[in-house]
């Protein structure tokens, strides 16, 4: 399998994106968001996913994507507020701050109002007492024009025509910086997987399609999983994690018929058989097919660098969330890995510290660590994060103090 990455998000801030009014979220290899249906634990999420949109397309097909400014800004009855996003990323030897602000227009319309981004390279090269002088690139756009000369940059003279109020100048930054840190910032962003697997989406045969990554809802996991049966070690790691989940079944096979990939389970034999049956994905319950959605996902490779799945508990029977949440503290020594539940079992198996409590009130959306009150009880072994869950609701530490 591949090696853990080393490119990480840290900490995002995001202000005025639907019921984030400010939300301030650290990031561990593991984040596991808990709340109730309807509190926001999607809206974080597809704040992460907005910001790949658009950075790696532009940022006019992730707003339309969203049915536009008016859907994705917070309504407020005093006027339309700037959406504000803020990220901070480490890299093996640098260190960086992106931020953008968007600002509402008349009609629908709206446009970048300030862009910053800093750069900071962290010493690498020791020889002796002596450290070399490693480079810093910033700079900061307001209203579509420089506020600083920025340094770091080659063909400097190109910069003000990259500038625009209808698209960021970040991605544009590979082709004009010497420095390896935009382009690992932009494959960071590139490389993130947002999964929500449905049944329906896996059941039927799938027409061959490119084999990763592993699609949001599965529409590939037929071609993904054949080119899992190419290589040994996937194939073997995900036949077992199968094994261990879904009583019965030792392994699968994905054979073209008719232009069609068609997937079949291998069941274990029956008492006296030689062979157990083999059964297509139409023919197996919601709960295995789901499994063996996530399960690809997890172990796609290479790992992605932020792998999202939302509450994979659905369908599951809970005696098999072990072997999932074991998968999924597994790859997060791959990956940065985000996980959505309401589940109390689910989230007894994950460390209390990769908790997130996201909750709801007046419309607003909150997100903070369990409350040190409630990580006393936990560490003291008088209840479990999942039985607080279930007599009182976890509590959240406000974050807010801390922000800076």
């Amino acid at each position: 399998m591949s090696v853990r990455q080393q490119t990480v998000l840290e900490r995002l801030r995001v202000k005025n994106f639907r019921s984030l009014v400010d939300v301030d979220l650290s990031f561990d290899r593991l984040v596991v968001l808990v709340g109730a249906n309807g509190s926001g634990k999607s809206t974080v999420i597809d704040v992460v996913r907005f910001v790949r949109d658009a950075l790696t397309r532009s940022l006019d097909d992730a707003i339309l994507d969203r049915s536009g400014i008016a859907s994705i800004r917070r309504w407020s009855p005093r006027g339309a507020p700037d959406v504000s996003i803020q990220l901070w990323l480490r890299g093996a030897n640098w260190e960086a701050e992106y931020s953008f602000v968007i600002g509402s227009e008349q009609r629908g319309a709206w446009r970048v109002k300030a862009e910053n981004l800093l750069i900071t390279q962290t010493p690498s090269d020791h020889v002796g007492e002596y450290v070399r002088e490693q480079p810093t690139l910033e700079f900061h756009i307001k209203e579509g024009k420089l506020d600083n000369t920025p340094e770091g940059l080659d063909h400097i003279a190109r910069l003000p025509a990259l500038i625009s109020t209808s698209d960021l100048l970040m991605p544009k930054l590979r082709l004009l910086s010497f420095m390896r840190a935009p382009d690992e910032m932009y494959r960071f962003f590139a490389d993130m997987s947002f999964h929500t697997i449905y049944p329906n989406s896996l059941r039927e045969p799938q027409k061959p399609g490119n084999d990763y990554p592993l699609e949001e809802r599965g529409q590939n996991l037929a071609s993904v999983l054949r080119s899992f049966q190419q290589n040994h070690d996937s194939y073997a790691l995900l036949n077992d994690a199968l094994g261990r989940v879904v009583e019965g079944v030792s392994s699968y096979t994905v054979q073209l018929i008719g232009g069609f990939l068609v997937t079949r389970l291998q069941h274990t034999p029956t008492e006296g058989g030689r062979r157990g049956p083999a059964f297509d994905l139409s023919q197996e319950s919601d709960g295995t097919l789901r499994m063996l959605g996530i399960l690809t996902a997890l172990y796609q490779e290479p790992a992605r660098s932020i792998l999202t799945i939302e509450e994979p508990e659905l369908t599951i029977h809970p005696g098999a969330l072990g072997v999932l949440c074991d998968v999924i503290l597994e790859a997060s020594a791959r990956s940065q890995v985000i996980v959505t539940t309401h589940s109390p079992d689910l989230i007894d198996r994950f460390p209390t510290d990769s908790l997130r409590v996201v909750d709801k009130q007046d419309g607003v959306t909150s997100v903070g660590p369990v409350s040190d009150d409630q990580r006393a009880v936990i560490a003291q072994h008088l209840f479990s994060p999942g039985e607080l869950l279930r007599i009182e609701g976890l509590q959240r530490e406000d974050t807010r103090k801390g922000s800076r």
